[in-house]
């Protein structure tokens, strides 16, 4: 669009809008008119492709170029024709943006070994000029010619690299920017580099030699290129063995290997750029000498393994046989523990109830005494200090019990018959048999109740206590006849005048 327009006062008018383009050489051509009585001109040249804006009032004269060419670029002028103010006019430039259609061409073939060589080259033609750059990773040399032409100008960028096989199929490419485009054109284009690596042979070594009778054996020709190499393989001064196959790089010896054989052997690698060889020597020696040697080794490392395996086992042996005689020791100490800890409760439990039985007894008998020793208040161990001062046996045994407030049978048994020797004045000797007892009061203390150990052993115990109750009644019919012979005063025993204070007892006790 063409913009012209007018701002009118009020009773002023415009009659006639007209358009115009002036030339290079300064010649106008008049494009198009528009009179508010006569209507609108427009040039055959433009006929089609310059419309009015607005055809309802000539204060508005903007036209409309459509499908603009190169060739519309320049200057134009617009002329108004107003009533009563006269005639005006408004110059402006036109620039015409012609976006570039950039091209990339290859350049000759790129070998190894070439000097400086054209990779490609790249052109841009546009208005205005378009700006062009490379983008690669391979290292070369940037030209930039430019060309100028009626209307536009065109730009070729070149690229120079020295070929190497480390280029090939790698990337170069054309970077077009301009501001008739909204984004970037890039062209790419991939090296293509021809060249032939040196030949090789894999599969034999001259310091490794072939033995006969060795199977599998096969040589391969290592040769990289491009285009592809083909590979070719003869044996010097011979045609190859029989058995022997080409399978594309490789050379199969499909029998085992036998003294004819022997020779060298030549690859030939070859591609449209160059043609390399390589060689490779093969030996072949009888295979008695180093199968003698393998047999040695193999010998070796397998009474080196027996021997291993030998100590390791009995090192096995050795810890299954430690580990079984510390579990029947311990298995033992355990059985041992147990029936001694068994043994222990039985014995603490048939002492516990003889206990309890003796002393029942006993309280039976001497209630007598209970009853006098009340009317004289006496304690245990003052009775001691004051009656029982000559046999220390007796003062140990009855005091003791004293003090712990309870009788026991046992103790009845063995220490309850005591003589206190003495003489007097008329040489009378009498013997007394002191039994000190404290009585705080007249009930019975109930016996204790049986522990859970008790209840488990009163089935094991019971024949055993029949044995030892008929014991106690023999112990207490002993104390009954020796009680015959004292007798009771003021709360103790006296003994009656006897000639001989001796009395033995069912134990053969000297008391």
């Amino acid at each position: 669009m063409l913009p012209c327009s007018y701002q009118a006062t009020a009773g002023e008018k415009v009659f006639q809008v007209t358009w115009l383009k002036r030339g290079d050489d300064g010649q106008t051509v008049e494009l198009a008119a528009l009179n508010s009585e006569h209507g609108e001109y427009i040039q055959e040249a433009y006929a089609g492709r310059v419309s009015w804006q607005s055809q309802e009032s000539l204060k508005n004269g903007s036209i409309v170029l459509r499908n603009a060419v190169q060739a519309d670029e320049g200057n134009y002028e617009c002329h108004l024709i107003t009533f009563p103010q006269g005639n005006f006019e408004s110059h402006l430039t036109l620039k015409v943006l012609v976006p570039p259609l950039p091209t990339l061409n290859p350049g000759p073939p790129l070998e190894e070994g070439q000097g400086r060589t054209l990779a490609a080259s790249c052109t841009a033609e546009g208005n205005p000029v378009p700006n062009v750059t490379w983008e690669t990773e391979v290292t070369g040399k940037t030209d930039i010619r430019h060309s100028s032409h009626p209307r536009s100008a065109s730009v070729t960028i070149e690229y120079y690299v020295v070929p190497g096989r480390n280029m090939h199929g790698k990337l170069l490419t054309c970077v077009v920017s301009h501001p008739g485009l909204q984004h970037q054109k890039r062209i790419t284009h991939r090296l293509n580099v021809s060249y032939l690596s040196d030949a090789s042979v894999l599969g034999h070594e001259t310091e490794e030699d072939w033995v006969t009778g060795e199977e599998g054996v096969s040589l391969k020709c290592l040769g990289d290129g491009n285009p592809p190499p083909t590979y070719n393989w003869t044996r010097q001064n011979g045609a190859l063995p029989s058995g022997v196959k080409t399978k594309g790089d490789t050379l199969l010896f499909q029998r085992p290997l036998s003294l004819e054989d022997a020779g060298v052997y030549i690859c030939r690698v070859a591609n449209s750029f160059a043609t390399k060889e390589a060689e490779a020597e093969a030996t072949i020696n009888i295979r008695e000498n180093k199968a003698k040697q393998v047999n040695v080794i193999s010998i070796s490392m397998i009474g080196a393994g027996a021997i291993a395996v030998l100590l390791l086992g009995l090192l096995v042996l050795v810890v299954i046989l430690m580990t079984c005689y510390h579990r029947r020791k311990t298995k033992r100490i355990t059985e041992k523990y147990e029936e001694e800890l068994t043994l222990t409760r039985e014995n603490s439990i048939r002492r516990l109830h003889s206990s309890h039985s003796d002393t029942r007894n006993q309280l039976e008998e001497n209630l007598p005494l209970r009853s006098e020793s009340r009317q004289g208040s006496f304690r245990g161990d003052s009775f001691c200090r004051e009656s029982l001062r000559g046999d220390s046996l007796c003062r140990d045994s009855i005091c003791r019990d004293s003090r712990h407030g309870s009788f026991r049978a046992e103790s009845m048994r063995e220490t309850s018959l005591c003589s206190i020797m003495g003489e007097e004045e008329g040489g009378r000797s009498y013997s007394t048999l002191s039994t000190v007892r404290e009585i705080e009061t007249q009930t019975e203390l109930p016996p204790p109740p049986p522990t859970p150990i008790q209840e488990n052993g009163m089935e094991k115990e019971k024949e055993k206590e029949e044995e030892e109750e008929a014991e106690q009644r023999d112990g207490e019919n002993n104390i009954k006849q020796a009680m015959t012979h004292f007798v009771q005063e003021n709360g103790t025993l006296r003994a009656k005048p006897t000639t001989n204070g001796i009395y033995i007892n069912s134990r053969g006790h000297l008391v």
